[in-house]
């Protein structure tokens, strides 16, 4: 896991490097360029201004010279009329008025002179002119006060002033002149200015360039040197990854065969344990004697237990746990578990029953055998931990969607309750819920983590809900479709004989009642349901008509048996016939109840014993049941067969041996692959029980040679006996060319049911579907 933390931390590094020298190429091209651009936006405004006060200058000039020439022609006009009017002996006062004209257009043209006359130049010649233009008008004025007589030294005095005014334009031009120089300077500087500014411009955009090409190498440099440094050390972080993985390969290879082995070398003495005590169990024995075998045959099936957990939970966590597609029938599985661990519930008084909802199909798709393990571990788990009360298991249809079914299932039971702190954590591997408790129960901490598993692999999810002092509640869903699968009597509906029959049901236990009712229906017959006695014998008291009565023997006291007497005072066993569903612990006197009862219906519930009971109260059982009579002959005396037993550890030979003894069959015993194929060129042999590990040559190796050396009509049914219980030695097993594998410890119903199955004539010849390993776990 270190390396790889060490990769994700040199990452977020060398991309934070990136970043930043990317951020500081970014940062120096923003403050260069905004310098730039803020020294380019001051030089337009000055070259801006400039220009505007050059422009201004030159209009100002050229209003100037057109104002002197406006002016010039305003002094000619008026001098040259003055002369006229002085001149001329018909002149008159009349005439006046013209020339009073022309001296307010002088004036006015000077005015304006004069206001555009520039600032702080040649002040001394603009009041000479505006002193000028003043005598001008004045005479002009005189004209009206003055005789004739007079007019004429008035004109000579006009044009002397006009002949200044002269002057004075001139020198006016010439300082007009020189404002047009300056004004032309002014533009000049200008041009320079700009083009200065300009070339600066272009020498700071050249330096920005080139630090910026300065800077972008020495940031591609750093990229370049903090690449190849993060490409060493990734390259180092690779090797170690990959070395890291390949030892963890390694380890999950030696954890494998470390399992395996250990798995052999436990089972094998576990093999002896288990099966000296089960051979000693069926001899004479005291009182004493038999509790010191029962707790050394229940230690040994613990001890297998956890051996089975922790392979289950070792391949789970190499994913090699592969589930199964196939049809199965759900309510069996469920009446099998019950069945299977009806003993120990009997211990404590338990009872167990369960109902499947009637909408969910009969059959299933999915892997019964793995359905079966959550089931059969959550359920012992309510009996293990429940001292009194029930157990009861429900499956309720949750959602139907594209031909899928989503089945919720419920374990109910009324133990001690689990702290709602705890309800989480219960789940995890090695988990208890309450250590006070587990102490006085065996149990790994496995189970509840496994099932969570393969509850998840088949598409669900497990939770828990709990009341301490009241009981707990497990649920779990999974996701199945509706499958095809051959129908037993008591599977049709509308069974004939029951079609129409009128039920009256009398039990306390919602589950068992409502199976029962479910059942029933669904053979066609009328149930009518109560809780207690009191409520039958109501119902019976009114008149209602009923063609059979079942009866649950745990209502409260002696109701069962009262409840019996007052039917039989009105009806007899023919006329209503009385079905006691009792465990096979039932505390009520068995000659009292033979007497009232027409027969007992064994506990845990399940359809076929519900069939058998009301077709055999119908009498009617020989005609659709079709059940085989129980022959008591052994299976060897029923199916003779000659067997070779190929096993080098003397316990097990002496516990197959016995197994194989009690069904009637004598075995030849060969401790090695090598002795097992002398043996048999010698004889043949049906039947081969063969180990895997043996000396000289395995078990693998000799079956091998034996379907290689020998002809068809002389090849035996090979049976894998051995302690190798891992999946993958099933297979192994099967492709050296046995028939069947049995995982010890062995059990006599492994190995009777391989025996009648291959050996019986019209067998399928192929493997069986469902591993043998399977009802070894258990």
């Amino acid at each position: 896991m270190r390396p790889f933390t060490n990769m994700r931390l040199l990452q977020v590094i060398d991309s934070a490097l990136l970043i930043l020298l990317l951020g500081i190429l970014a940062m120096l091209l923003w403050f260069s360029l905004g310098n730039a651009v803020s020294d380019a936006q001051h030089n337009q405004q000055q070259a801006a201004r400039a220009l505007q006060a050059s422009y201004q200058a030159f209009q100002h000039q050229m209003t100037m010279e057109s104002l002197i020439d406006e002016q010039r022609e305003a002094f000619d006009t008026l001098d040259e009329a003055f002369f006229q009017f002085a001149l001329n002996p018909n002149s008159s006062k009349d005439d006046l008025p013209k020339l009073q004209e022309l001296s307010r257009n002088l004036q006015q043209r000077s005015q304006q002179m004069l206001s555009l006359w520039p600032a702080a130049e040649k002040i001394a010649l603009k009041e000479q002119f505006e002193e000028t233009s003043g005598i001008m008008g004045n005479l002009v004025a005189e004209l009206n006060t003055l005789s004739p007589g007079h007019w004429k030294q008035l004109a000579m005095d006009a044009h002397d002033t006009a002949l200044e005014a002269r002057e004075m334009l001139e020198q006016l031009e010439d300082m007009d002149g020189e404002l047009a120089l300056q004004v032309a300077e002014s533009i000049q500087q200008s041009i320079q200015q700009n083009a200065r500014l300009a070339t600066d411009m272009m020498q700071r955009l050249d330096s920005i360039k080139q630090r910026s090409l300065a800077v972008t190498a020495l940031l591609i440099l750093g990229l370049v040197v903090s690449r190849i440094y993060f490409s060493g050390s990734f390259k180092r972080l690779v090797e170690a990854a990959q070395h890291a993985q390949t030892v963890a390969e390694e380890a999950v290879k030696t954890k494998a065969r470390f399992l395996a082995t250990m798995s052999h070398e436990i089972r094998t003495p576990m093999n002896g344990v288990i099966g000296m005590t089960r051979l000693l169990m069926n001899t004479p024995m005291s009182k004493k004697q038999t509790e010191f075998v029962d707790s050394i045959h229940l230690s040994g099936e613990h001890l297998l237990t956890v051996i089975n957990d922790v392979l289950d939970f070792s391949k789970i966590e190499a994913g090699k746990l592969d589930l199964k597609r196939e049809p199965f029938e759900l309510r069996a599985c469920i009446e099998e578990i019950l069945n299977l661990l009806n003993a120990k519930a009997l211990e404590k008084n338990l009872e167990l029953a369960y109902a499947v909802g009637p909408s969910i199909p009969l059959f299933i798709e999915g892997d019964m055998v793995r359905l079966r393990q959550i089931l059969t571990n959550l359920i012992g788990n309510a009996i293990k931990f429940t001292d009194s009360g029930e157990i009861t298991v429900f499956v309720i249809p949750r959602s139907y969607q594209n031909d899928t079914y989503e089945l919720e299932f419920q374990i109910n039971d009324t133990g001690p309750g689990i702290p709602s702190d705890r309800l989480e954590s219960i789940f995890e591997q090695f988990s208890r819920a309450d250590e006070t408790l587990s102490r006085r129960h065996e149990g790994t901490g496995l189970g509840l983590a496994i099932s969570r598993h393969l509850v998840e692999m088949m598409g669900g999810t497990i939770w828990a809900e709990s009341t301490v002092g009241v009981g707990s509640r497990f649920h779990f869903t999974i996701k199945t479709r509706q499958a095809n699968g051959k129908l037993k009597p008591f599977l049709h509906t509308n069974i004939p004989e029951i079609v129409g029959k009128r039920l009256l049901v009398v039990e306390n236990n919602p589950a068992s009642s409502q199976a029962i009712q479910d059942f029933c229906k669904s053979w066609g017959a009328t149930v009518d349901t109560v809780s207690t006695a009191t409520d039958a014998i109501s119902r019976i008291a009114i008149g209602k008509p009923y063609d059979i009565a079942l009866i649950e023997s745990n209502l409260p006291g002696d109701s069962p048996l009262e409840l019996a007497k007052y039917i039989r005072q009105r009806f007899s066993k023919q006329e209503l016939p009385l079905i006691l569903i009792a465990p096979p612990n039932d505390r009520h006197p068995k000659d009292t109840v033979r007497e009232l009862y027409n027969l007992y219906l064994t506990k845990p519930l399940t359809r076929s014993r519900l069939f058998d009971s009301l077709m055999t109260v119908l009498g009617e059982l020989n005609l659709v049941s079709n059940r085989p009579e129980k022959s008591h002959l052994k299976l060897g005396e029923r199916l003779p067969l000659t067997i070779l037993l190929a096993e080098d550890n003397p316990i097990n030979q002496i516990v197959a041996s016995s197994i194989l003894d009690e069904m009637a069959y004598k075995v030849d015993l060969a401790e090695t692959g090598l002795e097992a194929l002398q043996a048999l060129r010698k004889k043949a042999y049906d039947v081969i029980f063969m180990d895997m590990q043996m000396p000289d040559m395995d078990g693998l190796e000799a079956t091998r040679r034996i379907r290689a050396d020998f002809p068809p009509d002389q090849q035996p049914i090979i049976i894998a006996m051995t302690a190798n219980a891992m999946e993958g030695d099933r297979q192994e097993c099967l492709q050296a060319g046995m028939n069947d594998y049995i995982s010890k410890p062995v059990l006599p119903e492994a190995v009777e049911t391989a025996l009648q199955y291959w050996c019986t004539p019209n067998n399928n010849s192929q493997p069986r579907k469902e591993a043998n390993h399977a009802i070894s776990s258990h």
